[in-house]
């Protein structure tokens, strides 16, 4: 998927049921800036239409201005919540989702005002550079941004305990 990020509609979280909430989770030394964009990363954001149904360990949101046009979330589905959503047994998802634990594999998405793209399984480490990597490459490369992104927030700090 390739956008344009002057013209990116912004996004109306509650038509995805696993939207990040993006005042949940906010790591204030992780905040970047994308060319002309913002991004924000989230730990463990609750979803923001209230439903548990998935589990988000790690998702950024991507700003131009104040409006919130592009997400990028690492998922996993709760079998347990489904479950109990759907009515259904809770093996019987085990078995359609290949596994015995209560969540599904970690995948990647993307969000946008029309679409929630599924990027396919996310293989990469759960560690914060590995996470921060995929995630700020993913913005790059659906914006088409070909500049470094560049931290906001966190260098001061580094640089108040070097003097």
């Amino acid at each position: 998927m390739l956008l344009d990020p002057v013209n990116q509609a912004a996004i109306d979280p509650l038509i995805w049921h696993s939207f990040p909430d993006e005042t949940d989770g906010i790591l204030a030394d992780e905040i970047w800036k994308c060319g002309t964009l913002v991004c924000t990363i989230l730990k463990n954001p609750a979803c923001r239409s209230g439903e548990d149904l998935v589990n988000i360990p790690y998702s950024l949101i991507v700003k131009r201005g104040k409006q919130v046009i592009l997400a990028v979330s690492l998922e996993q589905e709760d079998l347990r919540s489904l479950s109990y959503k759907l009515g259904c047994s809770l093996r019987e998802l085990q078995e359609d989702y290949s596994t015995k634990g209560y969540f599904s594999e970690l995948r990647g998405y993307v969000y946008t005002n029309d679409v929630r793209e599924d990027l396919g399984p996310y293989e990469g480490g759960l560690d914060m550079q590995s996470v921060r990597i995929f995630l700020l490459e993913t913005v790059c490369d659906t914006f088409d941004i070909l500049s470094e992104p560049i931290q906001l927030q966190g260098e001061d700090k580094a640089a108040r305990k070097t003097h």
